[in-house]
This record gives C-alpha cells, sequence and structure tokens, in this order.
C-alpha cells in the first residue's frame, strides 16, 4: 500500500503542478547496456517484482538487464522527490490510481505495511510459494512494531477500539527497527531499489529512463524488447535488446498494455480490482502525538471491510490536509487521528481497445463503505475525537488485470514461448493482500523456476562423457 495521498480519487495536479514544474533533477545511475549485447534474461519494470527476479536471477549467474521507466534516485522523503516521480491512472468513474516512475517502484513511497502471502489461493492455481515465503521470512526485517516506537496517537487509537468493541490488532510490518531511534524512521522501511542495487553489484544491468513499447516476437518466441532511451528532444532514441527471457513486471496497469502491443490482444479481458478506500480523520484537542508509522494496526470487519491506523507523520499529513481543503489543520498534526477504511470491489471492467481503463462500482461497495466509515467514526469518537471529516474516495491498489491459467500457465509463461509476467496483475481475486510481500515470493519462485529451467538445458547441451572423448 503506498502512501494514500498519492492514491486520492481527486486530482492533484493542481496543488502539486509547481512542485512537478520545478522538481529537482535526479541523477540517473545506469550501467548503460550495449544495443548489440544479448542477454540470459529482460526484465521490464524495478518494482518490487523486477527488482527481486533481478537480484534472484544476477545472484544466480545469469546475465540479467534491467528496465525502468523512471529514473534512479537517491531515495528522499521529500515533497520534491515524491512530486517527480508520481503518475497516476484513471481506473474507474472519478477515481484513478497511482504509479511511482522510479527505480525501485511503488516502495519509495508506500506504508510497509505487510499481509502473509494468500497461498492457499495460489496453490489452487497450482503454484506453491511456500518455501519462498519461508526464505522472505529469513531474510526480510518483517515483524510488528515494538510498543516503544508506536506514536501517541497509534497508542489512543488502540485503546478507543478495544473500548469500541474492535479486534484492533498489530500489522506485521517490513522495517528495520534497530534503525529507529524512537520514532518515524523513512530510511527504516525495506525498498526495492536495494534490490535494484544488490542486481547491480551481482553483475547484471541496469537502464533507466527506458519506455518500453513492445516485446520483439519471432516465429513465436519472445526474443528481445523494443523501447525509447529518454534523453532526446524527440522524444527518445530507440533501442532493441534482446535475450532469452523476457519477463514482464511493469505493474498491473502497465503490463496488460505491453502484452497487447506485443501480440496478445486477448489478454486482460476479466476485469479487475481496485478496493476502494477513504480515510477518516479527527482532532484530540491536547493530544501530544509525534510522528509515527501508518497502519501498524488494523482489523477486518464481518464484511470484509479492513480499517487500518492512518496515523501519518507530518509530510504526508500535510499534503492530506492540503488535498482535502483542511490547509489549517496543517498547524495540529500532533492532536490529530485517522483510519483508513478499504473494502472489496466487485471484479470487472474493461482495458478498450485504445488502452484506457473503464470501470464503474457496483452501489453495495459505497454501502460497506459506509458502514466501514461509521466504525471508524466510533472509534475516533471513543478516542476523544472532535471535528470528524472523511476524504474523497481513493484506491486501495489496482490488481487481477491478468489471471493464472488464462493469460499464464504455472510456470507464469504466456502463449508466446519465453514471455513471462511477474507482478501484482497476477494476485487473485480471492487473495486481496497489502502486496508486496506476496510480489517478493511470486518473483522468487518465477526465479527458482527460470533457473532450473536454465540448468536443465545447460546439462541436456553438455557432450556426454564418451563424445567429449571421441571429440578429444
Amino acid at each position: 500500500m503506498m502512501l494514500a495521498p498519492i492514491t486520492i480519487g481527486i486530482s492533484i495536479d493542481d496543488t502539486m503542478h509547481f512542485i512537478s514544474h520545478y522538481a529537482a533533477r535526479d541523477r540517473q545511475a545506469v550501467t548503460t547496456p550495449k544495443a548489440d549485447d544479448s542477454f540470459d534474461c529482460i526484465i521490464i519494470g524495478s518494482g518490487t517484482a523486477g527488482a527481486t527476479l533481478a537480484r534472484e536471477l544476477s545472484a544466480s549467474g545469469q546475465k540479467v538487464l534491467l528496465l525502468e521507466r523512471g529514473k534512479y534516485r537517491p531515495l528522499k522523503e521529500t515533497v520534491w522527490t515524491l512530486a517527480s516521480m508520481f503518475d497516476e491512472v484513471k481506473v474507474a468513474d472519478k477515481l484513478k490510481d497511482a504509479r511511482v516512475f522510479t527505480a525501485g517502484g511503488s516502495s519509495a513511497m508506500y506504508l510497509a505495511v505487510m499481509d502473509e502471502p494468500p497461498i492457499d489461493e495460489f496453490r489452487a492455481l497450482g503454484i506453491d510459494l511456500g518455501t519462498e515465503y519461508d526464505e522472505a521470512r529469513r531474510e526480510l526485517p518483517l515483524g510488528e512494531m515494538r510498543d516503544e516506537l508506536l506514536s501517541p496517537q497509534a497508542h489512543r487509537l488502540k485503546e478507543a477500539a478495544i473500548a469500541a468493541g474492535y479486534d484492533w490488532k498489530k500489522k506485521l510490518m517490513l522495517i528495520d527497527q534497530s534503525m529507529c531511534d524512537g520514532s518515524y524512521c523513512y530510511e527504516a522501511k525495506w525498498k526495492a531499489l536495494s534490490y535494484v542495487d544488490e542486481a547491480v553489484r551481482l553483475g547484471g544491468k541496469l537502464q533507466c529512463q527506458a519506455r518500453v513499447e513492445r516485446v520483439l516476437i519471432e516465429n513465436g518466441r519472445a526474443v528481445g524488447v523494443e523501447c525509447r532511451i529518454a534523453g532526446s528532444p524527440f522524444g527518445g532514441r530507440p533501442a532493441r535488446f534482446h535475450a532469452r527471457k523476457i519477463i514482464v513486471s511493469a505493474g498491473s496497469l502497465a503490463t496488460p498494455l505491453i502484452l497487447r502491443n506485443s501480440g496478445l490482444p486477448d489478454v486482460a479481458t476479466k476485469g479487475y480490482y481496485v478496493d476502494p478506500s477513504s480515510i477518516t480523520f479527527g482532532r484530540i484537542p491536547g493530544l501530544r502525538g509525534r510522528d509515527g508509522f501508518a497502519g501498524a494496526f488494523g482489523t477486518t470487519l464481518d464484511d470484509g471491510t479492513k480499517l487500518l491506523d492512518a496515523n501519518a507523520h507530518k509530510l504526508p499529513f500535510y499534503m492530506f490536509m492540503i488535498q482535502f481543503l483542511h490547509p489549517m489543520r496543517v498547524f495540529s498534526h500532533a492532536e490529530h487521528v485517522g483510519i483508513m477504511v478499504k473494502t472489496h470491489d466487485a471484479v470487472g471492467g474493461s482495458l478498450s481497445a485504445d488502452g484506457r481503463y473503464h470501470k464503474e462500482l457496483d452501489p453495495a461497495v459505497f454501502d460497506k463503505l459506509t458502514r466501514g466509515e461509521d466504525a471508524a467514526r466510533r472509534i475516533l469518537e471513543h478516542a476523544g475525537a472532535t471535528g470528524i471529516f472523511k476524504s474523497p474516495l481513493m484506491t486501495g491498489g489496482t490488481f487481477g488485470t491478468l489471471r493464472v491459467g488464462d493469460d499464464v500457465d504455472v510456470r507464469l509463461e504466456t502463449r508466446i514461448d519465453d514471455l513471462h509476467v511477474c507482478d501484482g496483475s497476477l494476485i487473485p481475486e480471492n487473495g486481496r493482500v497489502a502486496p508486496t510481500l506476496t510480489l517478493i515470493c511470486l518473483a522468487k519462485y518465477l526465479a527458482r523456476t527460470l533457473t532450473k529451467q536454465q540448468q536443465s538445458n545447460a546439462c541436456r547441451d553438455e557432450p556426454r562423457p564418451e563424445e567429449a572423448g571421441a571429440s578429444a
């Protein structure tokens, strides 16, 4: 889940235009692959799944090229940095979803809230992520936040939620708590950029500002990609790179477009989900709050609607209040508490031939949101909050645009040989979770599958001892 200021349903163009216009030009860290270079694998997109794939495949000795549409930016949590990497796409009526164009993708500006991967749901599709989940838990700083790192706002909401009868529990977070000095620390959040950097150290190549237009197909097999590299005044210079395997990890919204442009017009035909959300805020006079990690607590209502602690630290809180037309509240961050309400919509909508997403939300979704917002208000009132208001509608993330079994098989391969998909487009409807941990596991699964396949092919290509002796 990304920081809510960048996932709001109303446009932020007006309030952030001047920021985007004057955003600093960050350095582009690339390893400059040559056009005639050939690779074992090209990965399109350096977000959570793409970065994990690049790291795993590079570690196995494969020659990897990672293509990223955005720049390489040393990550800093400033308004200038956030604005320079932000993009949004309309996914439903009056509702837009956020994308982040930078090396490392949306983990540059997410909450670091984790859910366990939907192991059973993927197993029913023929994909077992159990081994990968065990491995991820050993590698990652995954756990509940220690009480001393929780803000007074979070503690106040917990007490109020329990008093109001809700099962308010700690959430898993992907945060290195040893880096936290008693309060919020942006650097402590795990970010996919660390895996990008590790892949490059292991020999992988990174090309940033590369907008992939299509996958190159020859005789029913993927052999490379065609893209444009930014830097030219005429829309970028064209480039082609070739590899034995192509993996599209461009995100749930961009991946179907790339596949359609590459000769797969019948993908992404069964709809998607957006999990409509809102945030309810209130002010507790006299509360002495401080910066903390939002998302540390939450609960699930009987109808599946989720409530999540939304006590954001100062920067996103300021962005919230300005965007939601409550500018005077920016001066009372320490007294504010918030709860995010997220509910499930039915799978539906379509991707048109011109590359636009269309969806109308079922009225039942708004009924569930209202019930969730009522619950949030009750908790805030128990906490002593006044001046309660709710945000405009936002998305909880657009996922499930593709299907395992229809668009890809259990090797995550399309009907075009050597063309694979690995990103949030494959998270099934009945496995809706905060996606980061699932994407890491799915990428590890695909990397393991491809490495085994390469090793098998290498063994098959080796000459037998008697053949080697005869040739000698």
